[in-house]
C-alpha cells in the first residue's frame, strides 16, 4: 500500500476560498467522503501513482463544496486519487480518495490518467419519494442519487497503462465506488464498466441497437467519443472504426 501524498493533497484541498454565496440545504445534498476507482486485470509494474479526479459542469444555482470550501461556479475543481492498494496476485489496482465533496444536485465528473481522459460520469439527485423506505425500490432510488459511469474512447489508443494487449491487458474493468450520506441515510453507489474487446460482426449489433436507441431518444454521443446506450452497453470509436 502507498502512502498518502500529504504535500500533495494538502495543495490541493486548499486550492479553495471560502466565498459568500446561498446557504446548502443540507437536507438535500450529497456528501460523499470516499471515492474510489478499482481497475483489474492490469499490468501492475507500469500502473501510475494517482490518478486525476475533476468535477465539470453543475446545473445553474447547484453548490459544490470540497474539504468544506466552496467552489466557484466557473472552476472545475480537480482532486488527486491517490493509489491505495497494489494487489500482485489478481493484477489489481485501487485509486482512492477521502475529500469531503458535497453537492446538492447534478455534478458531472471525470478520471484522468496523466492528460488523459479514462472514464467519465455523473451523479443525478433522483425526484421521487425516496425517503418513505418503500420496499422494491432499487439501491439508486432508496438513497435519492443515481450515478452513471462511461469508458473514453481514449483508452483504447494504446497510450494508457491499464489497456496493454500485447501484455494480456485488452478487457480491463473498472469499478468506480462512492460512498457518503444524504440526510443522515448512507449513500453507496457503484458502477463498473469494461472495455470489450475486438469482436466480430460489430457492424450487425450496431445496426440492431440503432432504431431501438433513436426510437426512444435515449442514445447520445458527446464529443470525447462516448456512447450512452440505454442498457448499459458502450461502443469505442477509435481510428480502426467502431470498437464495441
Amino acid at each position: 500500500m502507498d502512502n498518502l501524498d500529504d504535500e500533495s493533497s494538502t495543495e490541493i484541498s486548499n486550492s479553495y476560498g471560502f466565498s459568500n454565496g446561498p446557504y446548502m440545504n443540507h437536507s438535500a445534498l450529497l456528501e460523499t467522503r470516499l471515492f474510489y476507482v478499482r481497475i483489474a486485470p492490469c499490468v501492475i509494474n507500469s500502473v501510475p501513482s494517482h490518478l486525476t479526479l475533476r468535477h465539470l459542469r453543475r446545473e445553474i444555482g447547484i453548490s459544490l463544496e470540497i474539504n468544506n470550501s466552496r467552489v466557484p461556479a466557473s472552476e472545475s475543481p480537480s482532486l488527486t486519487l491517490r493509489r491505495d492498494r497494489l494487489d500482485k496476485e489478481s493484477s489489481e489496482v485501487t485509486y482512492v480518495s477521502t475529500d469531503t465533496v458535497r453537492v446538492a444536485g447534478g455534478v458531472e465528473f471525470e478520471v484522468y490518467e496523466n492528460q488523459d481522459l479514462i472514464l467519465c460520469g455523473s451523479l443525478e439527485r433522483m425526484e421521487s419519494d425516496w425517503g418513505n423506505g418503500c420496499a422494491g425500490l432499487d439501491n439508486n432510488a432508496r438513497t435519492g442519487w443515481s450515478m452513471d459511469c462511461y469508458m473514453s474512447a481514449s483508452i483504447g489508443s494504446g497510450s494508457s497503462a491499464f489497456f496493454q494487449p500485447k501484455l494480456g491487458v485488452s478487457s480491463p474493468s473498472f469499478e468506480v465506488y462512492i460512498a457518503g450520506c444524504c440526510s443522515g441515510v448512507p449513500v453507496i453507489l457503484t458502477k463498473t464498466i469494461q472495455i470489450s474487446p475486438r469482436r466480430k460482426a460489430v457492424r450487425h449489433s450496431f445496426l440492431d441497437a440503432i432504431p431501438e436507441d433513436e426510437e426512444m431518444g435515449k442514445e447520445q454521443r458527446n464529443a470525447n467519443g462516448l456512447v450512452r446506450h440505454r442498457k448499459g452497453q458502450f461502443f469505442l470509436f477509435t481510428d480502426h472504426g467502431l470498437r464495441c
